[in-house]
This record gives structure tokens, sequence and C-alpha cells, in this order.
């Protein structure tokens, strides 16, 4: 988990592209889910070089083959957000990956709405452009598929959504739960999940929201 903010960069912080930012236009070898698959492939041996060219035009070809399938709209939205965190001194740029990344996981969940992982890309991306309550139910959506969420390509799992969430229930306003019930819709409940233990700390301790606040940066850090 030390990965955190490394993820909530990657997620968060948002990444965008040199040659267009596809939502699909390319040629058309082999099948949809063989394409898409190359291109993840291909994806993940980009991420050190962030160089998404090769996948891009694969994950374009799947969708000359098949406009409706989900994970490569999906693929393109992860490259777009990349592509987005690299276009720091260009704020047009990034304005204009993340609009694009945020049109490939809607896709891809309209596609496919058990796409866990596009809504991870979606949980992220809102939450870096401060749309919390759209991060927050993007990433409610996330756990309710896969509690145990893990992603194949980016080093993100769930308890990277659980932190996500806690941030957008606290700039939301929802600190602690509201009765007696373990009430997931707040931001104690999944600091909690994180660092178990926590709650019953905050709550004989008397701890408040800026406490809270403070418990979230040391987590992303781990």
């Amino acid at each position: 988990m030390k990965r955190t903010q490394a993820t909530i960069v990657v997620l968060l912080s948002l990444i965008v592209t040199s040659c267009g930012g596809g939502t699909g236009a390319g040629g058309t070898f082999g099948s949809s889910e063989t394409l898409t698959f190359e291109g993840w492939e291909t994806y993940r041996g980009a991420l050190e070089a962030q160089d998404y060219d090769a996948a891009e035009r694969l994950f374009s070809d799947a969708l000359n083959l098949d406009p409706a399938f989900s994970e490569a709209h999906n693929g393109l939205g992860w490259i777009n957000l990349q592509r987005a965190g690299q276009a720091d001194d260009d704020l047009q740029d990034r304005t204009r990956l993340t609009d694009l990344a945020r049109t490939n996981f809607q896709r891809a969940v309209a596609a496919n709405p058990e796409n866990a992982d596009a809504w991870a890309g979606l949980t992220g991306l809102e939450l870096a452009e401060n749309n919390w309550a759209a991060a927050r139910d993007a990433g409610n959506q996330v756990l309710a598929l896969q509690p145990r969420f893990f992603s194949n390509h980016d080093n993100i799992d769930f308890r990277d959504i659980h932190l996500i969430l806690a941030q957008a229930y606290l700039n939301l306003g929802a600190f602690i739960e509201s009765s007696a019930s373990l009430d997931p819709h707040n931001s104690l409940f999944h600091v909690d999940v994180v660092d178990p233990g926590y709650r019953n700390t905050f709550e004989v301790l008397n701890l408040q929201p800026a406490e809270l606040i403070l418990k979230i940066e040391e987590l992303q850090l781990r």
C-alpha cells in the first residue's frame, strides 16, 4: 500500500496524449478479445517508458471490430488518464485528455456495467477533478462489484478505492456514521477498512475531522 500515493497520483493526478487520444480508429486484425488482450500486454510494457501509442492502436483496432467492446474502451480510458498526468504544464491538453478518458470509461461501463476496472478509473478521475459525489458513486460501484478489487495493469487495489471514498466522503461532509450501525457512507468507515482499529481509536480519543484528514494523508504514503 505504499503505492497509494502513486496510485492516487496515477489514478488521481490524471494523465493525456500526443496523437489525439483515441475513441477508436485503427486496423482490423484478429478478434476484439485478442486485440484487447494484446493491448493490455502492450500497455503494461509501456508503463515505464510512458509511450502508449502501440497499445492505443490495439484497443482502437478492437473497437473497429466491435464498437461496443467494453474492455477496449476501458483500455483507452487508462491510456488517456496516464497521458493526462503527463500534461502538467499544458492545462488545455490535460483537460482535453481528461475529458477523453471520462468518455472512454463511461462508454466502457455503458457497454458493461459490471466492468469494475472502468469504474475504478472513473473513481480516481472524478476525485482528481474534485467531483466528490461522482467519485463516491463510482467508487461504491467498484466495491459493490468486487469488494476485493485488484487491478491487473496498475498498482491499485480495493484499499486504494476505500481511501478515495474516504476522501470523497470527507469532502462531502460525511465524516462519521450517522447511527450506531456500521454505515459505510462516511469517511471513518473507509479509513477503518484500510487501517483496522482506527475507528475505535477515533472514538475513544474523541478525535475530530482534522485528525481524520491527517490519517488519510498518512495512509496514502504507505
